[in-house]
């Protein structure tokens, strides 16, 4: 059952691999871009917090692999670490259009 942790990390990771490698579209909806110039800048941002939910699904499966019953509670924490995910790129997105 640890594999669907792997499949989430490297979706996820594949996620990543395309903010930080075609930085300059704007591939975020809930994101308010501002200039041209911020649209590379705020994409290379997000896709360094978006690490965080792909080390935490790595995480999942390592303790799914170890003691396979945590599997089913260890789903609720892939959602999660994407919300906070989300949560802190826009914490950051709002402190960069200030600083701009």
């Amino acid at each position: 059952m640890p594999a669907i942790f792997l499949i989430l990390a490297s979706l996820l990771a594949l996620v990543v691999a395309l903010l930080y490698f075609a930085s300059n579209r704007k591939l975020l909806n809930f994101v308010d871009y501002g200039s041209p110039d911020a649209v590379r800048r705020l994409n290379r941002y997000a896709a360094g917090r978006l690490l965080l939910p792909v080390c935490v699904n790595l995480g999942c499966a390592y303790l799914a692999a170890i003691r396979p019953g945590l599997t089913v509670p260890l789903v609720f924490l892939t959602p999660v670490s994407i919300l906070g995910a989300v949560i802190w790129i826009n914490a950051g997105v709002q402190r960069f259009n200030r600083s701009i």
